[in-house]
């Protein structure tokens, strides 16, 4: 989220785990993020923010409501570097929301972070221009509600603008058989979605979910995320590398915790699987690509909030 012109919703989400490690010393009270009170009651809250459940080798956050399916150590970090929209728009203030502290400790100075988890009750009414939100899939169990809480928060006339990577691999070389991988990812992240009581499988429902909350020219975009530099397209063929990238490192993140606290697996099975995984995206020769969603949609203006309600 963010005041005036805003940007919130970043990644963050869900499951469940035992043990936790204590990381208070590799985090200060960094100004990235908005602290208040006396420094005996921060530094009380920093260390228990930071105070990181530990799972197989992979840290977790601590903080919220759900346990998202995605560490926050070093190494997913270097996967979710993103381009800060502050930066492109100075005159925007803009607040950013995790469920950990980890983002960098240099940011524009229109830009902040704060911690905090979507998924509880919202203070926010009519609040933000833009909500912006990205790769939530399988973090949320009310997803109605969630997007219902956007338009509340949202000023008359203000935008939501919702990215989702879709859940399923396709192959234009051939028909895959039912053993692989490729098939058996999208069955086994559907099933482990279920029982945690959050689809990875949203992508083709947020339309739908906007529409429903009162959101006006609502517009959805389908686009084919290539999987390496097989396409003849030059802008695909950028894409698919990076795409390629973000999936060999990245598949692993996706689907452990999950797999190992809903599914019952053990590491070393998911290792294996992980392997196959991998060996698939780098395959040129399938022409693979998954679809992600893009989709916007606008809050009624002032006046035609009213007469809607007269």
């Amino acid at each position: 989220m963010a005041d005036e012109h805003t940007l919130p919703p970043a990644p963050a989400a869900d499951v469940t785990a035992p043990a936790a490690t204590d990381h208070s010393d590799e985090t200060d009270a960094d100004s990235a993020y908005g602290h208040s009170g006396s420094n005996s009651e921060t530094a009380s809250l920093v260390s228990e923010i930071t105070k990181y459940r530990e799972e197989n080798g992979r840290t977790y956050h601590t903080y919220g409501s759900t346990e998202h399916w995605g560490p926050n150590d070093a190494l997913a970090q270097d996967q979710q570097d993103l381009r800060d929209v502050a930066d492109q728009h100075p005159q925007a203030d803009v607040k950013g929301i995790d469920l950990s502290p980890i983002q960098p400790s240099w940011i524009p100075p229109n830009c902040r972070f704060e911690i905090d988890d979507y998924n509880i009750e919202w203070l926010d009414d009519e609040k933000y221009d833009l909500i912006h939100a990205r790769e939530l899939l399988g973090t949320i169990s009310d997803w109605p509600g969630v997007i219902e809480n956007c338009f509340k928060a949202l000023k008359p006339g203000g935008w939501i603008d919702h990215a989702e990577p879709g859940l399923f691999f396709v192959s234009d070389y051939d028909t895959l058989d039912e053993g692989h991988a490729y098939h058996q990812w999208g069955k086994l992240m559907s099933e482990a979605g279920d029982k945690a009581g959050m689809s990875f499988a949203i992508g083709p429902m947020l339309k739908g979910w906007l529409e429903d909350a009162g959101f006006i020219n609502v517009t959805e975009r389908r686009v084919p995320w290539t999987i390496g530099k097989w396409s003849k397209d030059p802008h695909e063929r950028d894409l698919g590398q990076w795409n390629q990238l973000r999936l060999e490192r990245g598949i692993q993140d996706f689907c452990a915790r999950r797999f190992t606290n809903k599914m019952s697996w053990r590491p070393e099975e998911v290792e294996v699987f992980c392997a196959r995984m991998r060996a698939a995206i780098k395959n040129p020769r399938l022409l693979a690509y998954q679809l992600a969603y893009f989709v916007y949609g606008q809050k009624p203006p002032r006046a035609e909030t009213q007469d809607d309600q007269a």
